[in-house]
């Protein structure tokens, strides 16, 4: 039978170190459990170093150094398949961690598993340090704010309200339901605007095509014929010669209008505008608008579900709106209630928050459940974004595809002209 080595914390808060003897490491981690012993590190002892008498004094000492020896070439491993935390990684994390203390896991022992079973590297880091630190005391929300990157504050309240409540289960399977519809909602968008981007790709591919490689080829062949070419001919010819003389200017220009406009949208008063312009945009403007009302109540109705003060949590739904012109009017709205007035009420002297939704609100805080009716919006205007979308796209794959036909004919149609012409000459 296999011996492990292990470092723990005891009771105390004190590291100790020793081994046990079990057929598998889930079942050392079970009996360190047994023994309310949090294990640290743990390292399977070789066959020459198992002996039937107890292991002499300093081979604990050798062998819980063992794996702190291996330790940093695991994380480098793993550091070179680092990727990204994703939202979805979190989701799957908290529904588990939440089935997991549901049945009568411990949550050290629970994070353990979880850490052992991730898929993504990174996460498993992110989840072995914030077993270590739970293991040495700190309460699991605490932890939880040091790795910003994997879990948001929104996330962070959630699970400090659980555990001052009591609730932390229904608080993880909260959250967890949250990140899905989250995740939900935006492949729909993203699903939806796919093959608008393809056309846009696809017509960008077919104008380069024509202007640098169809055109001058029958460029030569009309100085061979020579005469007056046609004017819109000429124009084209005109732009291609330009465009294959001083390509590296039109990407230079336009790198650095990029560039320009990047920067523009990174300050305070640039991106102000930016969200403004978007708000305000034909069609566009619906789709962005729903969208953030969708977020903003889905994220507040959550927090407060879930026992978070009032103030904190319009603080952190304000985040997710993404849009600086309705932030604007979230924060008057969070001054309004530490005020002690209704959060309906500045809400409604916003453009941008549908009256029927301020109505409801205010409905949902005159009868004490605004978190139900919040849900309730979040349902309606995700369903909303979806028919937004929709109608946003229907209307602009045919306007693309109109305009690329439009542009595309209008060069076929240049390089005929000179041959129409030529037969009429011939007559």
């Amino acid at each position: 039978m296999p011996t492990y080595a292990y470092k723990a914390k005891n009771v105390s808060g004190a590291t100790v170190t020793g081994t046990v003897v079990a057929d598998t490491e889930q079942a050392a981690v079970s009996s360190l459990d047994r023994m309310q012993l949090y294990p640290l590190a743990m390292e399977m002892r070789s066959e020459r170093m198992e002996a039937p008498a107890p292991a002499p004094a300093p081979a604990p000492d050798a062998a819980s150094t063992a794996p702190a020896d291996r330790k940093p070439r695991a994380g480098a491993r793993r550091r070179g398949f680092r990727r990204r935390i994703r939202v979805a990684d979190t989701a799957i994390f908290s529904r588990q961690l939440a089935d997991l203390l549901r049945a009568g896991v411990n949550l050290n022992r629970a994070l353990g598993t979880l850490g052992r079973q991730t898929a993504n590297p990174a996460f498993a880091e992110v989840i072995e340090a914030v077993r270590t630190d739970v293991a040495g005391g700190l309460p699991l929300a605490d932890t939880l704010a040091k790795h910003p990157s994997a879990f948001s504050p929104l996330y962070v309240s959630m699970v400090r309200a659980g555990e001052a409540g009591g609730f932390l289960e229904d608080v993880l399977h909260r959250a967890a339901i949250f990140a899905e519809r989250e995740l939900e909602l935006r492949g729909r968008v993203t699903g939806a605007l796919i093959y608008p981007a393809l056309l846009v790709i696809v017509a960008t591919a077919a104008i380069g095509f024509f202007v640098f490689y169809f055109i001058p080829r029958f460029t030569e062949i009309f100085k061979d014929l020579g005469g007056q070419l046609p004017l819109l001919t000429r124009a084209m010819i005109g732009i291609s010669d330009t465009g294959l003389a001083y390509w590296w200017a039109f990407l230079g220009g336009a790198a650095a209008v990029g560039t320009l406009f990047w920067r523009a949208i990174r300050t305070p008063q640039g991106r102000f505008i930016f969200d403004r312009i978007k708000l305000r945009a034909p069609l566009l403007g619906d789709v962005v608008t729903k969208t953030a009302v969708a977020r903003f109540t889905r994220t507040l109705g959550t927090l407060l579900k879930s026992g978070v003060p009032i103030l904190t949590a319009i603080d952190i739904a304000r985040e997710s709106l993404a849009n600086e012109v309705l932030k604007l009017d979230a924060t008057e709205a969070a001054a309004a209630v530490k005020e002690g007035r209704n959060l309906a009420e500045p809400l409604g002297r916003s453009p941008y928050f549908p009256p029927v939704v301020v109505d409801m609100i205010a409905v949902g805080e005159e009868s004490g459940n605004l978190d139900e009716v919040l849900a309730h919006v979040a349902d309606a205007y995700e369903r909303e974004v979806d028919r937004a979308v929709r109608v946003f796209v229907s209307l602009l794959e045919p306007a693309l595809l109109i305009v690329m036909a439009a542009v595309v004919g209008l060069i076929v149609v240049s390089m005929l002209l000179p041959i129409y012409s030529l037969q009429g000459s011939m007559k």
